[in-house]
């Protein structure tokens, strides 16, 4: 079953959806007030309703039941008895012979995104990569871009802010926040951004200016 994405309202007040893994990510850092949970039918503010935020003992996230989703993206059936604990044994196995890493999930993200074209799965994959590893500044740039690519702007905007924290001397992310600035009408930010990638000699943001007539 392929991953759904959940609705979130932003603390600029815009509406995007993301996977849960980001989901989470976003209730951690504040920048959302509320998201969406299809099982109650109902927009849940995270300053009043109960939302759980800590990460358990396996070090995932954890929210309310009914907000979690299975980490293959498929649903469990309901065993009983002996093969039920059977199952359970043999996940648990399974799962501590080969723990990803970020780099893993970064790499499962990449295939993901550029063979099969599927950016909610691959957008979930850059998402597992960055909670393992939360300066891996490839998966928030290939995220960004994710992001972008399904309209959610917003997201874009703060994952390549992430990176530009992490690398501020990475013009061409400049240049892309730049330009998804301008898709949101954000003209000086837009501005802001492709000079100053401009000024790093980045070959796309000086060609920008040069087709308005700017030359710097």
């Amino acid at each position: 079953m392929p991953q759904e994405l959940i609705q979130v309202r932003y603390d600029s007040g815009r509406e995007g959806s993301v996977d849960d893994i980001t989901l989470n990510e976003l209730i951690l850092s504040q920048k959302i007030g509320q998201f969406y949970r299809p099982s109650q039918g109902k927009w849940v503010n995270i300053e009043t309703d109960p939302v759980r935020i800590r990460k358990d003992r396996y070090g995932e996230y954890a929210r309310r039941e009914s907000d979690k989703e299975d980490a293959t993206g498929e649903s469990e059936e309901k065993t009983s008895g002996l093969l039920s604990k059977m199952l359970r044994r043999k996940r648990k196995t399974v799962a501590l012979k080969k723990a990803l890493t970020a780099k893993d999930w970064f790499e499962r993200g990449f295939k993901t995104l550029h063979t099969v074209n599927d950016c909610k799965g691959a957008a979930r994959a850059f998402a597992k990569s960055i909670d393992l590893d939360p300066t891996y500044q490839s998966a928030y740039l290939n995220r960004g871009i994710t992001y972008e690519t399904v309209g959610n702007l917003q997201q874009a905007i703060y994952d390549y802010s992430k990176v530009i924290e992490l690398a501020p001397e990475e013009a061409k992310v400049y240049y892309l926040r730049g330009l998804a600035h301008e898709r949101l009408g954000m003209y000086l930010e837009a501005i802001n951004d492709l000079k100053e990638a401009a000024g790093m000699g980045h070959r796309q943001s000086i060609d920008f200016f040069k087709s308005k007539g700017i030359y710097l």
